[in-house]
């Protein structure tokens, strides 16, 4: 895994990808998004900031919930929230935690082109026949 940056409306943006090798070349799978702080651990902590202020208006409103349906909907927006930042923390922290391993890992157990990740089946076969046309020869045979 890796930390990749990206230019997003002229701005800097951070994610961890993992590298995934294809026959056509290398795709990256977004991980994890760190924003604009290109440390992981930084991220984290500011995700935790961002929770704990989500926690402390939960609080605040909390009291009010039966007063007004408004503050009802508000809390329960809040509830959502906080639970979705709880579950990018985690995320996030698996991601930090698979990159720290994957630093200490000998280079020889990490994964090389061509060791089985390309999908089977997607290799057609040509039928080659002297004297045929080009169609014909180009027909794919079932196996």
């Amino acid at each position: 895994m890796l930390i990749r940056e990206k230019q997003i409306g002229g701005q800097s943006s951070y994610e961890i990808v993992e590298e995934i090798y294809h026959a056509t070349g290398t795709k990256y799978r977004i991980v994890a998004s760190l924003g604009a702080d290109a440390e992981p651990e930084n991220a984290r902590r500011r995700r935790m900031v961002i929770l704990l202020d989500l926690e402390r208006s939960l609080e605040r409103l909390n009291p009010l919930r039966g007063a007004d349906p408004g503050i009802a909907r508000k809390c329960n927006s809040l509830v959502h929230r906080i639970e979705r930042e709880r579950q990018k923390i985690t995320k996030l922290t698996s991601a930090i935690e698979q990159m720290a391993a994957s630093a200490e890992a000998p280079e020889e157990n990490r994964a090389i082109p061509g060791d089985g990740l390309l999908p089977r089946g997607n290799i057609r076969r040509l039928r080659l026949v002297a004297n045929d046309s080009a169609a014909a020869a180009n027909k794919v045979r079932p196996d």
